[in-house]
């Protein structure tokens, strides 16, 4: 019996690979009898010298031409209006394609690859003046801005840059190992020289010193030198002054290459940067963004003549290079114009996906490009023949919200791990209507981390079905598969007690996810508990206890003082002090909470030492040095305590966080939401 899910899986593409180029992303469909189709095949061809094992083949030199064909092909389709520009331009093109084919038909190959680029420039080439004569029902899209407008520079967020230029010029990465040069024998040495013995200068003074006795003992004479001729020292021009005091003056392109390829490693590192460590505050890095964007700005000043050779940088890299990546594929990404979108596709088919952290370096830049053209590019590789391009257009359009909820589960539900994973991770931003009976089926499954995502997807749309999953598995004593008892303890009701009572009893000494979740839960009740843990050695309990309680207790402080109204559990929101080494000291932890636990009411649910509220998880949102998991674990609290759905993630430019953050301030859920209860709301 057919299963019912393979009517709603996207068809697999069996598409040629002329037919796959036309699809590279931006100027409409095409076809190859016209020069966007050419273009498209040409493409191809480029791309597929990656592909040619063949040592014997000269993959450089077929690069060199296929790309100046296509350059050549970019200016006239930039220009059809100009008659002259246009057919130089188609000329020049065909030439150059034509070479790179009588290249390879000069070969005798089996290699696959070969055939495959042949075929492609064979297509390319045949009827080129007819596909040059054909009326070009879709132009190639450059950027044109309105008259007086000028560039803006890029501020706080990634933004479309639209330029005055040329087209962009195109490059692959194309690492090739070069072949060690052949040794020419007939320079071989003679045997004699071969064991000629390697003389000091003293000895080498000693043998002229013997020669000229022998020479002296001879009677002959020795040749009587001629006085040097004084040479008439030539005038020293003004140019040769000007060069021994400020060095050789450097043509224009080297200069700016030398700036854009300083620019480029900048960005490259502030890729990664920009990214906070546990215990960074995320906001303090909007400076490295803000330099970040400018880096963009200084490289695209530069001129998009740099761009190709910065691309080609990637071709040196010994290994894999996943900042230097994110960095080619971000700055083209901010460019307007079909050119710029081109060459997004090629350095992404290029740069070596196989590799997980290159893969990873490529989703995250393509997660944050402007290019409005980017959703058809994906959406073309989503229905394409390579699994890889597959996998990676699902990772981009589910971070990007651009999946419906109906194909996030069809690749949740596929047969392959790797595209089950993927599809599971866009399942908590996909839009539209889930299937619950297939979500349910999810929750099923023996892989971790994708549980996790279904079991984050139903919090944010049906909170009660997560809970209900989450006490299953931390009733099997599962309370660390899938984070199962820190879901339970941001979402569970006052019956979520019963349940970590219950995995507690079981005895032994406790999960360090067990240990954390009774932190998040605010249940002073376990205090207790957690201090017998802490006795038996297990440390993850400090994280707990201060979560609870607040002490803040160091080695150097193990027993603070406190003004009135400031004393815990009866002090209003009072964040932690932050950066302290806190003592695993049982003792310290047992004696504290001797002195202060009467003032604490077990009935109620408390965070830092004070009762929780929704402030606490804004705080540690906002303002807190917190990890970005934890600073989600905060925003779904806020999700399963209030009710609101706002969005939210820790990975975006800080400017954007922040106006995630506005608007969960002004959310009226949250004003409604009960400080020291463990209220849920599970309206949707």
């Amino acid at each position: 019996m057919a299963d019912p899910r393979d009517s709603k899986k996207p068809p697999s593409s069996k598409r040629s690979p002329g037919a796959a180029g036309a699809g590279m992303g931006g100027g409409g469909p095409t076809s190859s009898r016209d020069l966007l189709g050419r273009r498209a095949l040409l493409d191809e061809a480029l791309i597929g010298l990656r592909a040619i094992k063949d040592p014997n083949v000269p993959v450089r030199a077929i690069e060199r031409n296929l790309r100046a064909s296509l350059r050549a092909l970019y200016g006239a389709l930039a220009s059809p209006s100009d008659a002259k520009q246009y057919n130089e331009g188609t000329a020049t093109a065909l030439n150059r394609a034509l070479a790179a084919l009588g290249s390879l038909e000069a070969m005798v190959t089996r290699d696959t690859g070969a055939r495959r680029v042949t075929r492609n420039l064979r297509e390319a080439t045949q009827d080129w003046r007819e596909a040059v004569g054909r009326t070009l029902l879709h132009p190639l899209q450059l950027p044109r801005p309105a008259e007086g407008e000028w560039p803006r520079a890029l501020t706080g967020v990634p933004s479309l840059l639209t330029l005055e230029r040329g087209p962009v010029p195109p490059a692959i990465v194309l690492p090739i190992e070069e072949e060690a040069p052949e040794i020419d024998v007939s320079m071989d040495p003679t045997p004699t020289e071969r064991w000629m013995p390697v003389l000091s200068l003293e000895e080498l003074l000693a043998q002229a010193e013997a020669a000229g006795e022998e020479l002296g003992a001879s009677g002959k004479k020795a040749p009587a030198s001629r006085p040097a001729r004084k040479k008439a020292r030539p005038a020293v021009t003004p140019k040769e002054v000007e060069e021994a005091q400020f060095g050789l003056q450097l043509p224009r392109s080297e200069v700016e290459f030398a700036r854009a390829r300083a620019f480029f490693e900048e960005l490259a590192m502030m890729s990664v940067m920009r990214q906070p460590d546990a215990g960074d505050l995320w906001s303090e890095l909007s400076t490295v963004e803000e330099r970040l964007l400018a880096r963009v700005d200084g490289i695209v000043a530069c001129g998009v003549d740099v761009l190709p050779e910065l691309v080609k940088l990637l071709d040196d890299r010994p290994v894999p290079d996943p900042e230097l990546t994110w960095a080619a594929l971000f700055v083209h990404g901010c460019l307007a114009g079909d050119d710029a979108l081109h060459q997004v596709a090629r350095t992404v088919r290029t740069v070596g996906l196989e590799e997980p952290e290159i893969f990873d370096a490529t989703a995250d830049a393509l997660a944050f490009v402007p290019h409005p053209g980017l959703e058809s590019l994906l959406r073309g590789w989503l229905s394409g023949p390579e699994p890889t391009l597959q996998l990676l257009a699902v990772r981009v359009l589910g971070r990007r919200g651009m999946l419906r909820g109906e194909e996030a589960l069809n690749f949740a539900l596929d047969e392959d791990p790797k595209m089950a994973l993927e599809g599971a991770r866009a399942l908590p931003w996909a839009s539209g209507a889930l299937d619950l009976g297939e979500m349910a089926e999810l929750l099923r499954s023996e892989e971790e981390e994708l549980v996790s995502f279904v079991i984050e997807t139903f919090w944010l749309r049906h909170p009660e079905t997560g809970v209900e999953q989450v006490r299953a598995l931390v009733a099997e004593g599962q309370e660390g598969f899938a984070s199962a008892a820190l879901w339970l303890a941001i979402g569970g009701g006052p019956e979520a007690a019963a349940d970590f009572e219950a995995a507690l009893a079981r005895g032994g000494k406790a999960s360090p996810a067990l240990l954390e979740a009774l932190g998040w839960y605010g249940d002073l009740r376990f205090v207790e508990p957690l201090l017998a843990q802490l006795r038996a050695g297990q440390v993850a309990a400090v994280g707990a206890l201060q979560r609870l309680t607040g002490a803040s207790l160091t080695d150097d402080v193990p027993d603070p003082e406190y003004e009135k109204g400031e004393e815990p559990f009866v002090r209003g929101f009072s964040p932690p002090p932050q950066e302290l080494e806190l003592t695993a000291d049982p003792e310290s932890w047992t004696a504290w909470w001797r002195k202060h636990q009467e003032r604490a009411t077990l009935k109620k649910r408390y965070r830092w030492g004070h009762l929780w509220s929704p402030q606490d998880n804004l705080w540690e949102m906002e303002h807190a040095p917190a990890s970005m998991r934890e600073r989600r674990l905060a925003f779904h609290e806020l999700v399963a305590r209030t009710g609101a759905t706002h969005p939210f993630d820790p990975r975006d430019f800080v400017a954007r966080q922040q106006a995630m953050l506005a608007r969960w301030r002004e959310a009226p859920e949250l004003r409604r939401a009960a400080s020291g209860t463990w209220a849920l709301s599970f309206s949707r």
